[in-house]
């Protein structure tokens, strides 16, 4: 006797729910009123800034270290420094022979000299131009030409990046004009002083220089040192056998 069973599939679980419910107690918050007064207190002490230009500072410092590094690296590579120098080389020689051929260091030194020696006439005559009518209206349309074309503009921009790295170069140089620097022909002492004063040794007392001119003077050209225009003299004894 056979006896049959109706088959029912079983159903898969239902999921639960499970609803999160935040604490009321909970904010967000962006910036608190300590954090405020906090950075407040870092900038009026001067914290902040130290902080920043420290930062700035190891910045450009690892800057500097990766870029040398690197340099290094492509100069093994490529032997960048070795054709450099050798390029160098070669300008350099053809700058001598075309010097040679031209005489272009010559016809400079000579302009130059010129220059310098007719600069006072040169300025005595540009200042009666600019002393006439005709010279100041000149004057003022070159000047509001240079200022509305723009140069002026990039001038001083251009000033901004030179004169930082020019600026100690073009002092030293105005202080080797001004100043003159020797040796005392007696007591053979270092001595400094201005080109425009009398200078006198400081052990021995002697006038070591002496301006026949003031340097600034209209017409006036500076002279040499007297120590360097009178050579020393030395007596030599010679005995005959």
């Amino acid at each position: 006797m056979a006896s049959s069973l109706q088959w029912h599939p079983l159903l898969p679980a239902k999921p639960q729910r499970r609803l999160f419910h935040p604490p009321n107690s909970v904010s967000i918050r962006a910036f608190r009123r300590s954090d405020l007064d906090g950075f407040a207190q870092r900038v009026a002490s001067g914290e902040l800034w130290r902080d920043a230009w420290r930062r700035a500072n190891d910045g450009f410092e690892l800057f500097v270290y990766e870029t040398r590094k690197t340099a290094e690296r492509i100069d093994r590579r490529y032997a960048v420094s070795r054709r450099l120098s050798t390029v160098a080389q070669s300008a350099t020689d053809r700058a001598r022979e075309l010097d040679r051929e031209f005489e272009i260091t010559q016809r400079w030194r000579s302009f130059t000299l010129d220059f310098s020696r007719n600069w006072p006439r040169y300025r005595r005559q540009l200042s009666d131009f600019l002393d006439t009518p005709l010279g100041r209206s000149f004057a003022t349309l070159f000047f509001l030409w240079f200022a509305l074309s723009g140069w002026l503009f990039r001038v001083l921009i251009f000033a901004t990046w030179v004169l930082p790295f020019a600026g100690p170069l073009l002092i030293g140089a105005l202080a080797n004009n001004l100043v003159i620097k020797g040796e005392c022909p007696a007591c053979k002492r270092p001595f400094v002083g201005n080109k425009s004063q009398t200078v006198q040794c400081a052990s021995c007392g002697n006038i070591v220089w002496q301006p026949q001119g003031d340097f600034f003077s209209r017409g006036g050209r500076g002279t040499t040192s007297t120590s360097k225009s009178q050579p020393d003299v030395i007596d030599v004894e010679f005995e005959e056998k």
